[in-house]
């Protein structure tokens, strides 16, 4: 009997130990998850960030006449904060959009290069930190040259260490270098990760 006594009381403080150690791991992650949250965005960090976003349409007609449209875009990116919460870099910009037509078995795909500066503004400290974005791409591509003039906002949430995740809205104005194009809107919505540099 003494025996069960003392195995019981030696598992109930192996117990207590490790669920203290777990609270302790717990605890210091906490703390150094929220003082990176504090530092990413510093004078002196750099940021390497990508985005992605993808829409898919789909149209049909009287006539059984059927339109689809796939539009995918990447866009990865480098920044220096040089002032605290405020980034300044270049972006480079993928766009390939392909239509078809499957009542006429007619497809079309083009896609744009681009290249520009840009410029983010962080709010706050916290985990969960929203932001402001603007930027002007330089387009080359199949259809057109020109420029695309930027602006959205999202939120970063920041996972662990250094790195994060964020969720972003743009509108973009774009301008051609067509004679009989005036300009274009598009709005994406998309998911994209950050890496900071300290």
């Amino acid at each position: 009997m003494r025996t069960i006594s003392s195995t019981f009381l030696l598992l109930v403080s192996i117990s207590c130990i490790c669920a203290q150690e777990q609270d302790l791991k717990e605890i210091y992650t906490d703390v150094t998850t929220a003082i990176n949250s504090a530092l990413l965005t510093k004078k002196g960090s750099a940021e390497l960030s990508g985005f992605f976003s993808y829409n898919y349409l789909k149209t049909e007609y009287e006539y059984s006449e059927r339109l689809t449209e796939q539009i995918i875009q990447v866009e990865p990116g480098f920044s220096y904060f040089y002032f605290d919460n405020i980034s300044f870099g270049f972006m480079l910009s993928y766009y390939y959009q392909k239509t078809e037509n499957e009542s006429y078995d007619f497809s079309m795909s083009n896609d744009q290069i681009s290249i520009g500066p840009l410029i983010k503004y962080y709010f706050g400290e916290d985990r969960f930190r929203p932001f402001i974005l603007t930027d002007y791409l330089f387009l080359t591509g199949d259809d057109f040259d020109g420029g695309e003039l930027d602006i959205g906002g999202g939120i970063l949430y920041h996972v662990t260490g250094n790195f994060g995740l964020s969720l972003q809205i743009k509108y973009g104005i774009i301008w051609r270098g067509n004679d009989n194009f005036d300009s274009q809107n598009r709005i994406f919505i998309g998911v994209g990760f950050v890496n900071f540099i300290l």
